[in-house]
């Protein structure tokens, strides 16, 4: 009975490990490069270098966060993404929420989420960023 028990935890263990989607570590990099105020703190558009497996392709999400006054600026946008191998920059306007306060220039969280896939496998860099916007 040991030994069945102790088979069913090893398969589920390496059923769990080849499940698993890829660390972003694997092929790719993600940087934030810049967040620039648009259309008078109405969006920022934020520019990501990324570093991945030429053939992937993808998208990303980012989501940008500020204190704003008394209030919380706060929006998301999404850019597509075409891996080369090469270090390239994408550029995601993020529009703020209507409810929302308008965007500054200073200090905000950037997140930002990818999805990279081939024919064989996806990967799912992410990153939480403090950055400044500017002008």
């Amino acid at each position: 009975m040991r030994r069945i028990m102790t088979s069913i935890a090893l398969l589920g263990l390496a059923l769990f490990a080849s499940l698993a989607p890829t660390p972003a570590s694997a092929a790719s990099t993600v940087d934030v490069t810049s967040a620039t105020l648009a259309a008078r703190g109405v969006a920022v558009d934020v520019t990501i270098t990324v570093v991945c497996t030429a053939g992937r392709s993808g998208g990303v999400e980012v989501i940008v966060r500020q204190r704003s006054g008394s209030g919380v600026a706060h929006g998301s946008g999404w850019a597509p993404v075409t891996c080369t191998g090469e270090p390239q920059e994408v550029t995601a306007r993020v529009a703020a929420q209507a409810d929302g306060e308008i965007f500054r220039p200073g200090e905000t969280l950037v997140t930002a989420g990818f999805e990279l896939c081939d024919q064989d496998a996806c990967e799912y860099p992410r990153i939480d960023d403090t950055v400044r916007v500017t002008h």
